[in-house]
């Protein structure tokens, strides 16, 4: 019994009645009304056919002609499911019955009609009907009947058996990631997973009474790559800080004054998640993550040795996207510029409404700071260290704009972006194309 405790749950009970139900629908508007309907055929074929007997033969029996009698027997019984026709004339003293055709027949029916001439009765004409046809019918449908309930018992139970395998399996891993991951729940978990489900979900409740504000800033995510965004950020901010090498993009926009005068609340925010959206995606495209404060992407926080290059891209993609969705609207767009660094940071844990989130500081955000604080208008400006890595600086074409004196005493170039050589500035131009259109 303890194998086929499968067995023993609603959804099996549910089946057996479907089951039950589904049968009886079938006998009562599909088997009795067919039986019915062959029945009353049959009935009036065979009395069709004693009919009409009847009057071909009166004639000839009433000139004795017994050769034509035997014809016309002969050929009724050749008739599709007659057994055998014959002819009683009592007057006469005459029997006459048709010659045997095909197999004994099962059961037949016999229909008879008086045959009369004139107003003379002569005789009686019998037609018998083989129930052959009927009784093949009925054992064909019953063992279909009993295929169906077999396979339908036999899909029922797989499909328990395969939920029930389902639910333990679904038990048993939840059972390990609890001892993995929440090893002071684990203990709370025992007996059918009935009962396990309704203490998890006890747990659940206590621990979203305590995390609502997490729970809420995933559930109002705007869409499934924003939720996901904000997963990828807690990953990356791990439990202890790190220093590492990274890059950092800041897309600032310049005529925000200018658009809330023009704008209604309702246009503005379309507006504005459109390009936010699109500085989300080109993040996603080269690996930068969106940092809680402000629209700075920072590169390099995974295993990534291209990260100065990506950056680099990714600012060309965005300044490229939005030359050509400002192109197609010719309605005031937001204007933004674009300020890159690359440095030494420390990337730390910050949290936001109880998200744990990644937090960068350092040389590489001071270094950002001074470069946005030159305004780039349209344009691409980065910090001198970034010219530093290898690939950036045997890829790009930049123009001196300014040598700042920093606070330290330190001296900082800011440089221009004027082109990027190859035949990458193309495919970055093919990207961009590509995004402006997916977000139409």
């Amino acid at each position: 019994m303890h194998a086929l405790r499968w067995l023993w749950q609603p959804l099996t009970a549910f089946a057996l009645a479907l089951l039950v139900v589904l049968n009886l629908l079938l006998a009562w508007l599909w088997y009795q009304p067919a039986l019915n309907a062959i029945d009353q055929t049959q009935h009036r074929l065979g009395e069709s056919l004693a009919r009409t007997l009847a009057f071909d033969i009166a004639a000839p029996l009433q000139r004795g002609d017994r050769l034509a009698i035997s014809l016309l027997l002969n050929r009724t019984a050749e008739e599709p499911l007659v057994a055998a026709a014959a002819l009683t004339a009592a007057d006469q003293n005459l029997t006459l019955n048709s010659r045997p055709v095909g197999p004994e027949p099962l059961e037949p029916v016999a229909f008879e009609h008086p045959v009369h001439f004139e107003s003379t009765l002569l005789g009686q004409a019998e037609v018998q009907l083989d129930q052959r046809a009927l009784i093949q019918w009925r054992t064909r449908t019953q063992r279909s009947w009993f295929l169906f309930n077999l396979l339908a018992l036999a899909s029922a139970g797989g499909l328990i058996f395969w939920r029930s395998q389902i639910q333990d399996a679904t038990t048993g891993k939840l059972s390990r990631q609890l001892s993995e991951h929440l090893p002071g729940w684990k203990n709370h978990f025992s007996g059918s997973p009935e009962a396990q489900l309704k203490a998890l979900v006890t747990r659940l409740s206590n621990s979203l009474d305590s995390n609502s504000q997490v729970l809420r800033t995933l559930a109002t995510a705007s869409s499934d790559g924003e939720a996901e965004r904000l997963l990828e950020q807690v990953h990356l901010a791990g439990e202890q800080g790190a220093y590492c090498d990274v890059a950092l993009l800041n897309v600032q926009c310049h005529n925000w004054d200018a658009m809330t005068r023009q704008y209604d609340a309702h246009q503005l925010q379309t507006l504005w998640a459109r390009y936010e959206n699109l500085i989300t995606q080109v993040g996603e495209l080269y690996g930068g993550v969106l940092l809680p404060e402000g629209f700075t992407l920072v590169f390099g926080l995974g295993d990534d040795d291209h990260f100065a290059m990506h950056a680099v891209s990714a600012a060309r993609v965005l300044q490229l996207a939005i030359l050509q969705s400002q192109r197609e609207h010719p309605a005031l767009q937001p204007a933004f510029g674009f300020s890159l660094s690359a440095g030494p940071a420390f990337v730390s844990r910050t949290t936001k409404h109880g998200l744990p989130l990644p937090l960068v500081a350092g040389d590489a955000a001071q270094w950002l700071q001074q470069v946005s604080a030159q305004q780039p208008r349209g344009a691409i400006y980065l910090a001198e260290p970034l010219l530093q890595h290898q690939e950036v600086n045997q890829s790009i074409e930049v123009s001196l704009l300014r040598d700042i004196t920093l606070s330290d005493g330190g001296r900082l170039e800011v440089w221009e972006l004027e082109a990027i050589a190859g035949h990458r500035d193309r495919l970055l131009a093919s990207q961009a194309h590509t995004l402006v259109e997916r977000l139409r």
